[in-house]
């Protein structure tokens, strides 16, 4: 699965102006929500998933404009054994010569599709956002990030590569010294997207100086504090972050206060758990001194989203039904964390004069139904990010390649 060792004489003359349009512009926007998509190969079964993504990546989609493409496995995939976390790299190379125009690293958190409530279990429980650590080791800014999300580092940069038991670090070093003009993409979606940003400054500390690394998150909760972002964009000078304006889960962790109207708008109220969660996870965040920071507003790709047009759920029935009895579940469970929580500091400062009440009660629930729907519905990738993605300015075409598109796009997929 080496790449082929790549010359100033051997590539074609627009070899170049591909890797320009990694380096420069969304020309491979789409592209890269393609590899994120993948990476949530249907199934509950990690090794199942492992086997479709190497069955499928050949056979996805290109687009015009540049090199005659294709797609093809450079390293891995791996995950762990409980699914949890997913990674793999895949070379976009010129047809004719064998000679990549970019590697992408793909990664994935908790499979949303087999398993929609893993998008609030991974917020609320597993990033533990109110436990920061330092990130980068010995950095001198302050720069912290959820410990969770450090965690998280610690598996995908211990996966090895099943034949050669490279890490992705091994095989990316071995990738640019055959190919030094070729630029790395990082990519991932939802909590994926939270690792691109924190993988992209690993590799770039492992990589050779000069190296092109280029990340691109899509639908990423928030990773750190204010100065590990600004580590971030003075290591990268272009690095997308694409998110839908009505997807919960970019609001989290440095725009928590949104989540309470996020879907006002579609006349989905927050159902009175989550509100009260908010405000206790803002009061514990100042009293810990954790704060969390987003991207600077030139890295935004804004996908504007609009309400879910009909009653069809993003996911079949018995897949909604079970992530609402899995949700309603980690919320009581979060409730109970967080009343523990906030009991230790009830007296810092008078912070809680306003009184919070942890009592659950069936009302707490109130709409929790249509809630969920429309967070499945505005976070999964092929009804809340695809079609926009695709109509954004500078974007090259690619047909959907996957079998849920056509529902998807009956549903009315924000745009």
């Amino acid at each position: 699965m080496a790449s082929t060792p790549a010359t100033a004489q051997s590539g074609p003359d627009d070899l170049n102006g591909a890797r320009k349009k990694v380096e420069t512009s969304d020309f491979f926007g789409l592209c890269y929500l393609m590899l994120c998509q993948l990476a949530y190969a249907d199934e509950n079964d990690g090794q199942k998933a492992v086997a479709q993504i190497k069955q499928l990546l050949p056979a996805m989609p290109v687009p015009q404009g540049t090199v005659p493409g294709k797609w093809r496995l450079a390293w891995g995939p791996q995950v762990t054994n409980d699914n949890s976390n997913l990674m793999y790299a895949a070379e976009f190379v010129d047809a004719g010569s064998g000679l990549p125009v970019f590697s992408a690293v793909a990664i994935r958190g908790t499979d949303t599709q087999a398993k929609p409530s893993g998008i609030l279990k991974q917020l609320v429980e597993d990033l533990d956002a109110a436990d920061q650590v330092v990130f980068p080791a010995n950095n001198q800014v302050g720069a912290r990030i959820a410990k969770g999300t450090q965690d998280g580092l610690k598996i995908l940069t211990g996966f090895q590569d099943p034949d050669t038991h490279q890490t992705v670090a091994d095989y990316l070093k071995a990738f640019v010294a055959r190919n030094p003009d070729a630029p790395v993409v990082v990519t991932g979606h939802s909590l994926g997207g939270c690792q691109t940003t924190v993988v992209a400054l690993d590799l770039a500390s492992k990589l050779p100086a000069g190296t092109k690394i280029v990340p691109n998150s899509f639908a990423a909760p928030s990773a750190g504090n204010s100065a590990f972002i600004e580590l971030y964009e003075k290591a990268f000078p272009f690095r997308p972050r694409w998110f839908n304006t009505i997807d919960l889960v970019p609001t989290a962790f440095a725009g928590l206060g949104g989540i309470k109207q996020l879907w006002n708008q579609c006349q989905i109220p927050s159902p009175g758990i989550v509100r009260t969660l908010v405000d206790a996870l803002e009061l514990v965040l100042l009293v810990r001194h954790a704060h969390y920071s987003q991207q600077s507003p030139v890295d935004s790709r804004i996908l504007v989203g609009s309400c879910q047009l009909t009653k069809a759920n993003a996911v079949s029935d018995a897949v909604q039904n079970k992530a609402l009895e899995e949700i309603q579940a980690i919320l009581r469970k979060a409730m109970q964390d967080m009343e523990e929580k906030v009991s230790k500091i009830r007296l810092v400062g008078g912070l809680l004069a306003h009184g919070l009440s942890f009592v659950v009660t069936d009302n707490s629930f109130a709409n929790i139904g249509a809630w969920v729907q429309e967070l499945l519905y505005q976070h999964l990738i092929l009804t809340g990010y695809w079609n926009s993605v695709q109509a954004f300015k500078g974007v090259a075409f690619i047909p959907n390649p996957f079998a849920q598109a056509a529902a998807a796009s009956a549903g009315g997929s924000a745009r």
